[in-house]
């Protein structure tokens, strides 16, 4: 089965009708390079994201002799690129481009780089298809492919610029800080797997609806005018304790009407306040868990998540049943009062999930559809929607990502880190980095300018570090030592203080929260300087352990 070509000047397109037998197909390859590079090349390989966690990064030619070969599942992106002195080419994987894997690799000093797609004897949803598009010029960098793709998304009307997508809700999010408040939880790792009413664990209570009051207070007394707050496990047995079941509201943290009263004191301050649901898994002491309703493997097996959270074992919804209970249980919390850009846990920071189950079945684009629509339903009860981390299928319909990598390059052949998912999506999706540049102002000055370099909107976390640690767990947004706490008033006043620094950055960069990055470059060792679609510079120096920004001439 063969790829048709299609080739015109800077454009070549490989595609294979989804009309095509493919059920003794298990992989395709989309390989149209023979050679993009040699060892002894100038130029790189810009590399997506996948299972690994790790940033956006680059591989340099010249920086590798040994034979290898690399797949990258689960891109978070379906971009991918490579540029020599005398080529550069972007590459998208544009048709079924949640069911490929990319491959690359090094043999005999000569590079390739090809998609795979896995097939596995199932019928394709949509055409086939890869797209090559040549950089010339001062497009001619991993800044231009991003450019390239950003044009690529907004033409096919994909992807808004926020002053499409402003509104009074989306208008606060964008000027304000994030500050989440986890309130209480059950142990982590779960001390009990399969838990009931009888043998559930106690709920800890870190901080009561109450003490988010006196929060706000400390933050109005400080001069932090606009933040966003979203509650963390305010429904029943606190964060992770019974999804999907919310509600009644946590009667520990104070029930009900002491959040309602909680909410209505925030927007008199003028503060938007939000709170976080999960619509993407279940445990099985919820009073509405169904074993039908969890996503199934082709072989029939549940999807169970390998790691386990507070309320033990956790089964993977599959998305159109996690769409279904979300219809019921928004309308419900909207009634709460909430307003603002509402938090969908983990909806964005994993891979789009197929579920075989015969009751429901979904195949990748139809999961992704689904969690689409959870987004467009929380805009339409609380004004914005933002989740955790930003795959692509779900980025355009975020208002903000709270973290969009878990880490940077780890070194192995991811050679640099770069912002390539803000090049694309900063001017449209407000966002955090990594999960060590939360709480960034608690941490150090490097975590602080690497929030700068990568535009990113200030996030912090009361109460990031719940988890008991062992040996296969960790706090992976920092520990106690860098948490915003507020056990007592002198720890509360040292945590908004700190989150006072970080909101009076983000108050001197106001210009270029709504624009687009259009370049990031390292001018010397350790210096960066990003370029904004406003005219806005910011250069920010690792060495100095300064950032300055510069006023030029509109782009």
């Amino acid at each position: 089965m063969k790829f048709k070509i299609k080739e015109s000047d800077g454009y070549i397109c490989l595609s294979l009708s989804e009309n095509n037998d493919f059920s003794d197909v298990k992989r395709l390859k989309a390989d149209y390079f023979d050679e993009i590079a040699s060892t002894e090349d100038n130029g790189y390989i810009v590399m997506p994201r996948g299972d690994g966690n790790a940033d956006y990064s680059l591989l340099y030619f010249n920086r590798h002799s040994e034979n290898f070969e690399k797949e990258i599942t689960n891109c978070n992106m379906p971009v991918f690129g490579f540029k020599t002195d005398k080529k550069c080419y972007l590459g998208i994987v544009s048709g079924m481009s949640y069911d490929y894997t990319l491959k690359i690799v090094l043999k005999d000093g000569k590079y390739r780089i090809y998609p795979i797609f896995e097939i596995n004897g199932e019928q394709p949803y949509e055409d086939l298809k890869v797209e090559y598009f040549e950089l010339t010029g001062e497009d001619a960098s991993y800044s231009g492919m991003a450019r390239k793709y950003r044009q690529f998304r907004m033409e096919k009307g994909e992807l808004k610029p926020f002053s499409e997508k402003l509104n009074e809700s989306t208008d606060y999010t964008v000027n304000s800080v994030m500050i989440r408040v986890r309130l209480g939880w059950k142990p982590a790792p779960p001390e009990i797997l399969h838990q009931t009413l009888e043998n559930e664990p106690p709920m800890f209570v870190a901080c009561n609806f109450e003490r988010v009051g006196n929060i706000l207070d400390e933050l109005k007394a400080q001069g932090v005018e606009k933040a966003e707050i979203c509650l963390v496990g305010w429904n029943i047995k606190g964060h992770d304790g019974r999804w999907p079941q919310a509600f009644p509201v946590c009667e520990e943290l104070g029930g009900e009407e002491k959040l309602k009263k909680l909410i209505k004191k925030a927007q008199t301050m003028g503060y938007k306040i939000v709170c976080h649901t999960n619509h993407t898994d279940q445990y099985e002491i919820a009073d509405c868990f169904d074993s039908d309703n969890t996503a199934v493997y082709k072989n029939g097996k549940p999807l169970i998540n390998g790691t386990s959270w507070s309320g033990g074992e956790m089964y993977w919804l599959c998305h159109k049943v996690g769409y279904e209970q979300a219809k019921k249980m928004l309308p419900e919390v909207a009634k709460l009062g909430f307003k603002g850009s509402h938090y969908i846990d983990v909806l964005g920071v994993l891979p789009v999930r197929k579920c075989y189950h015969e009751k429901h079945p979904v195949n990748s684009g139809e999961s992704a559809k689904y969690a689409r629509k959870m987004c467009e339903l929380a805009r339409e009860l609380f004004g914005g929607i933002s989740s955790e981390g930003a795959y692509d299928f779900i980025a355009p319909h975020l208002d903000y990502g709270l973290y969009i990598s878990f880490s940077e390059a780890d070194g192995n052949l991811c050679d640099k880190s770069i912002p390539f998912w803000q090049l694309v999506y900063h001017g449209s999706v407000l966002s955090n980095p990594y999960t060590h540049t939360v709480n960034s102002t608690f941490k150090d000055e490097k975590t602080v300018l690497k929030m700068i370099e990568y535009g990113g909107r200030p996030s912090y976390y009361f109460y990031s570090a719940f988890v008991d640690k062992n040996d296969n767990w960790n706090n992976w947004m920092g520990d106690v030592d860098t948490d915003a706490v507020c056990g007592s008033d002198e720890q509360l006043k040292k945590s908004v203080a700190k989150i006072k620094e970080g909101y009076d950055i983000y108050e001197s960069l106001q210009e270029i929260h709504t624009a687009f990055m259009e370049n990031h470059a390292e001018i010397s060792e350790n210096v960066f300087e990003i370029t904004y679609s406003n005219g806005i510079k910011i250069t920010v120096d690792y060495n100095k352990k300064e950032y300055k920004l510069i006023k030029t001439s509109t782009i």
